[in-house]
């Protein structure tokens, strides 16, 4: 059980930064690229609150927003070995609740949402560097969201995107001392949405994101980590009309795990995001709790 309670806090820790529809463009979970070895299992429960502009699209006409919203994630890991790669495979989906306030097409509007958002399917891989801890491990991550969240044309502000979207990543974890240094470079790739807002058609541009994580190993399974991210682009088009919406977006966070038992543990994150364009402007804080088993 010693190998569980130094994993505790590894895989879980995530800053949720973002919109209904998305989660967010810039997602902290500090060690995406520690190595673990295959066979063990994580359930992960987490709560944040979120309030300011959060949950919107740029691409809407909607002015001087607000917004008070609680969000709960449910997320499983697998631990596993692809093609002889060390390799995680998650599973996360994300419950809101929130009010939201502001001026639509200049009048003003109040909206209450409950339910489901857009589930996320993440497969993650180590492919250099695994032999012993003090090289530079490189990864690759992939993340897949699925259009499951609750969804009205009729409605500015909605819980899910209505489109599939993809996010491919690379990144690397060096260490050095009690200290890892985490960066990774990846793009939000967007599928359209045929039943945008009013019956119209949204399509939007990559939004390339760069994130940093400098992380402070205090014992096993105890850390705690600085977090900061920028997102460019993700113009987007509406009925074929170029919108002024490209994203300069940057992401703050501090994020902290414990372990509360070998094979358990928990995790604070307290974040703030804001924008030189279009797009969210919001401060987040979640907590979570995780839990493992198995291995071999």
């Amino acid at each position: 059980m010693r190998r569980l309670g130094i994993l505790v806090g590894i895989a879980t820790a995530l800053v949720w930064n973002g919109s209904a529809a998305d989660l967010g463009a810039q997602e902290f979970e500090p060690r995406t690229y520690a190595v673990t070895p295959p066979g063990l299992n994580f359930v992960a429960l987490a709560y944040g609150f979120a309030n300011g502009a959060v949950f919107m699209d740029p691409s809407l006409p909607v002015d001087d927003i607000d917004a008070d919203i609680h969000l709960v994630v449910a997320r499983y890991i697998r631990t596993l070995e692809l093609f002889g790669l060390p390799s995680k495979l998650k599973v996360a989906l994300p419950l809101s609740d929130g009010h939201w306030e502001g001026f639509l097409e200049s009048e003003f509007r109040t909206r209450d949402a409950a339910g489901i958002g857009d589930a996320r399917l993440i497969l993650e891989t180590q492919f250099a560097g695994t032999d012993t801890p003090t090289e530079t491990v490189w990864g690759a991550r992939l993340q897949v969201i699925l259009p499951t969240g609750q969804y009205d044309n009729t409605r500015a502000i909605n819980l899910g995107a209505n489109r599939w979207s993809a996010i491919p990543e690379i990144g690397f974890s060096f260490p050095t001392g009690k200290w890892n240094i985490e960066g990774a470079l990846g793009a939000w790739i967007f599928g359209g949405n045929d039943d945008f807002y009013g019956g119209s058609r949204l399509e939007q541009d990559p939004l390339v994101v760069a994130k940093f994580h400098a992380i402070r190993t205090i014992r096993p399974g105890f850390w705690w980590a600085l977090a900061a991210g920028y997102g460019y682009g993700g113009q987007t088009t509406v009925d074929g009309v170029r919108r002024d919406t490209i994203q300069r977006n940057w992401r703050l966070a501090f994020v902290m795990a414990y372990p509360i038992r070998p094979n358990q543990g928990i995790f604070l994150s307290v974040g703030s995001g804001g924008n030189f364009g279009a797009g969210t402007d919001f401060d987040t804080i979640s907590v979570g709790y995780q839990y493992a088993w198995g291995g071999r």
